[in-house]
């Protein structure tokens, strides 16, 4: 007999799930308000969806009224209407009942929660709940509106007010092991893939810097190691141009007096201070890392550009192309913006289709505003559709 022994991520010692795992994976609590608003969404089209029934025992109710309290002398073509509307009533309850259990199971959602941006997950796994822990779920609030009418579905509800993990959880949420939580500001970890880059970020070690090797660019400055190949060398062409006035070169190479011996014309040279050669926005050193979930390090000094395909507008010829590749296939052709200038680093969303959404240190999230510039905070997780990255400082800031 096989035995699932292997560990789930996010559980603590004593076996319970750890709520600092989850928010640190990008799952983010269900506002009170919202899922409030999904109950009643929920409940309006049980109303709905009863009523015909209720209007169909209203009028038997009428029907044997008016034959003095006698049901059997009320004719049966009288009762045809009525019967019909709560045979259709009930039909469409139990089918509505049905599918409603069925999607809270196995997709986290219900009628209401799809509306609002909610999912119910497994506390534990982040996964369905599953159907027969929902219908026990159900069968508890049925059975506190039979004990108490109004009085115990609201008890049950208002239980998630004194959760002690704060996370908002109520008793009926315990019973079903589920965690009611927002997938328009966070995770949706029951999109696997998108589950499976969080965790991998997330439980990837830290990356090391490797040193990097020195230049060997002949233009240079002295310690400068970085060498970034931009546009095609000259170094070691022969050529009969002359050079222009004020541009530096090597002092064996420097022109000398007419009449001047090889020897003359290098001790004149080296005697001579070579000016510091320019250097251009491509050699200044990076201001920031970009660490992605797959370990990707990026450096970034300037704007870049990130998406299925990116693509410049218009002042943006210089901005660093960054394709990603995401399986899940939620990131838009040119998703996001990132940036650095004189106050910090910021993200703009491109009216990307899924959105951006910033995870900053303190665990706070917040979905971006299309077009608009947000500052980010070093250690700041970035989410694009299914992918995500992370900044970090440069070394040496």
């Amino acid at each position: 007999m096989d035995v699932d022994d292997e560990p789930i991520p996010g559980l603590g010692a004593d076996g319970r799930p750890d709520p600092e795992y989850a928010r640190r994976l990008g799952l983010v609590q269900a506002p009170g308000g919202r899922r409030a608003a999904a109950f009643a969404l929920d409940a309006l089209a049980w109303i709905v969806l009863a009523l015909p029934g209720a209007i169909g025992v209203a009028m038997i109710a009428d029907a044997i009224g008016g034959a003095g309290g006698d049901a059997a002398a009320v004719p049966p073509a009288a009762l045809a209407l009525p019967l019909a509307l709560v045979a259709l009533s009930q039909g469409l309850l139990v089918v509505f009942g049905t599918v409603q259990l069925a999607l809270h199971g196995r997709k986290g959602v219900t009628l209401g929660k799809a509306s609002f941006g909610l999912r119910s997950v497994n506390v534990a796994r982040f996964g369905p709940a599953g159907f027969w822990r929902v219908v026990l779920r159900a069968l508890v609030l049925w059975v506190g509106q039979l004990l108490l009418p109004f009085v115990g579905p609201a008890l049950l509800f208002a239980s998630s007010a004194w959760d002690t993990e704060r996370r908002g959880r109520s008793w009926l949420d315990r019973v079903g092991c589920c965690y009611a939580i927002d997938v328009r500001h966070g995770l949706n970890p029951l999109d696997s893939r998108a589950l499976r880059h969080a965790r991998r970020a997330l439980e990837a070690p830290a990356a090391v810097e490797v040193a990097r090797a020195p230049s060997l660019a002949s233009d240079r400055a002295p310690g400068d190691d970085l060498f970034i190949p931009s546009a095609r060398s000259s170094s070691g062409v022969v050529s009969s141009v002359p050079v222009e006035a004020g541009a530096w070169m090597p002092p064996e190479l420097a022109p000398g007096p007419a009449g001047a011996t090889p020897a003359a014309v290098a001790v004149v040279a080296a005697s001579a201070p070579s000016p510091e050669p320019q250097r251009s926005a491509l050699d200044a050193a990076p201001a920031a890392v970009l660490v992605f979930d797959d370990g990707t390090r990026l450096p970034a000094s300037g704007r870049v550009l990130l998406g299925r395909s990116p693509a410049p507008a218009s002042g943006e010829a210089s901005a660093q192309l960054v394709p990603l590749v995401d399986e899940s296939m939620r990131i838009s052709k040119t998703h996001a913006a990132f940036g650095i200038d004189d106050t910090g680093c910021w993200v703009a969303d491109r009216s990307s289709k899924n959105g951006t959404v910033v995870h900053a240190p303190d665990g706070s999230s917040r979905r971006l505003e299309p077009g608009v510039p947000t500052p980010v905070a070093t250690g700041a997780r970035v989410v694009l559709g299914g992918r995500s990255f992370t900044v970090t400082v440069a070394p040496g800031r």
